[in-house]
């Protein structure tokens, strides 16, 4: 293995359009590489003659072992962290730092870099980055732009790891795209699924306790969100600088900021199923119900005004949003009482859904809900603190408990209730039978809250993904009520 100066290297090889603006610090090759690439490929089943194979390092296995079966199944080069014997596998293997960012920049130069043709607006934070994403599409197809959108409603990633997201990307382009709004979570900032896109403004929406099964902790949680804001990633951003992590961004940030915060407006009203507030000498009326989307819609009227959207293309473009599935969603069925679903499944997310919920609820307040397995375990604790604190009555069950006990779970929940509220906590593991249970309780005028799922239209039980779909749910057993 001789190292040799990048320039050269990439230029010798054919490779450095590919591996432009990837960290190419110590950047080794063996043999030399075919010019013809297809495609960037990260799983080895999916390799063909002529793709580029990463060696992605995992928590579950190193992508480096499956190389040669990459090679097997055509892969015309490699790229990896660390030397494999290039001569028993018979291609040229290029050595980077970080194969997870290399991969970002090759599939971005692969599809011509999409992106650079795209005006990109990026949407991280912990709750309402998908209702906040929606609302900004609406506005600028209102606008008359044609507007893509990449998120938690459109795949099995928020973010999509870097191929997926190129092509996709490079499919907006070919049909005459022109602004792409984007979720960007926590774990595509720290894996580099977004590396090789630049983006013309990112918002940040709030920072709770979430993932921290991935991130460890809050602050590494919060340092990883903040790589979205740095110069070079991101042109500008408009933050919520009424969340506090939302201020230390501002403070810190390496790019102009444009500050959101709740008294912006004014004459708020709002129910179950919209809302209303006056901006900027406009009165505004979003057709989506709870408090916590009254920061949504006007971040996204913020961020759209930077974006050089009219104030009245705004407000229209708000008034002709569409409820968000699975986000305070209304279930009705000609029932006397408010069924909403929401995807609050974080402890800041429960409370703000549960105390939107008790805003409208004339009755009694209850909540169905449970935490996942396999995920961050120190929030469990915390969600069932929330939910017995703000509702009236609260069902536990079980929600995606994937390879845990749904009953470890469910007690590490009703842990965090104290013990003037435990009287009104009651678990039921059968999902389908909590909403019944929920369901039959309800009187004229109470609120039935179902949260953790929202959109999801299955349930992961051990190895079984099987179907159920929480809005179907309900209305089912709303109309045998």
């Amino acid at each position: 293995m001789i190292a040799t100066p990048i320039i050269e290297l990439l230029t010798a090889a054919g490779l450095e359009p590919l591996l432009q603006g990837s960290d190419s610090r110590n950047v080794r090759m063996s043999n030399q590489p075919d010019a013809g690439f297809v495609s960037v490929e990260y799983d080895s089943r999916l390799v063909r003659s002529g793709s580029i194979f990463c060696c992605l390092p995992g928590s579950q296995a190193d992508g480096h072992q499956f190389a040669p079966q990459a090679v097997s199944n055509g892969a015309s080069t490699v790229v990896a962290e660390h030397p494999l014997d290039a001569d028993s596998l018979g291609v040229p293997v290029v050595i980077v730092n970080d194969a997870r960012r290399a991969m970002g920049f090759l599939a971005a130069a692969m599809h011509s870099n999409p992106a650079s043709r795209l005006r990109l607006i990026g949407i991280t934070g912990t709750n309402g980055k998908t209702t906040t994403t929606s609302l900004i599409a609406s506005i600028l197809r209102s606008a008359g732009i044609p507007t893509g959108e990449i998120g938690t409603l459109t795949g099995t990633f928020t973010t999509p790891e870097s191929p997926e997201l190129q092509a996709q990307l490079s499919h907006f382009v070919a049909d005459g795209i022109q602004d792409v709004v984007m979720e960007v979570s926590s774990h595509a900032l720290s894996l580099q699924r977004v590396a090789g896109c630049s983006f013309d403004i990112s918002v940040f929406t709030n920072l709770g306790h979430d993932h921290l099964d991935f991130h460890g902790d809050v602050e590494s949680y919060f340092l990883a969100k903040q790589r979205l804001f740095l110069a070079g990633v991101s042109r500008c951003a408009v933050v919520n600088v009424d969340d506090p992590y939302g201020l230390r961004l501002a403070e810190e940030s390496q790019i102009p900021i444009v500050a959101v915060r709740r008294s912006m407006a004014t004459d708020v009203v709002v129910t179950g199923r919209h809302h209303s507030y006056r901006w900027s000498g406009h009165q505004v009326f979003v057709p989506i119900g709870g408090a916590f989307n009254v920061m949504n819609s006007l971040t996204a009227a913020v961020t759209c005004l930077q974006l050089g959207v009219g104030i009245e293309q705004i407000v229209h473009g708000l008034s002709s949003a569409t409820p968000v599935a699975g986000r305070f969603q209304s279930i009705d069925a000609g029932q006397s009482f408010d069924v909403i679903v929401d995807f609050a499944h974080t402890p800041d997310g429960l409370r703000e859904a549960l105390a939107a919920a008790r805003r409208v609820a004339a009755g009694q307040l209850t909540v169905v809900f449970g935490c996942g397995g396999d995920r961050d375990r120190e929030k469990r604790p915390e969600m069932g603190a929330v939910a017995a604190a703000i509702a009236d009555r609260v069902v536990i069950t079980s929600d995606n408990p994937r390879n845990e006990s749904p009953a470890d779970i469910a007690n590490a929940i009703r842990e965090g209730v104290s013990a003037d509220y435990r009287g009104s906590v009651v678990i039921e593991l059968d999902r389908r039978r909590a909403i019944a249970n929920a369901l039959s309780m309800a009187g004229p005028n109470d609120v039935v809250m179902i949260a953790g799922k929202g959109h999801e239209t299955t349930q992961t039980v051990g190895g079984e993904v099987l179907p159920f779909d929480d809005r179907q749910v309900a209305k089912e057993l709303l109309e045998l009520l």
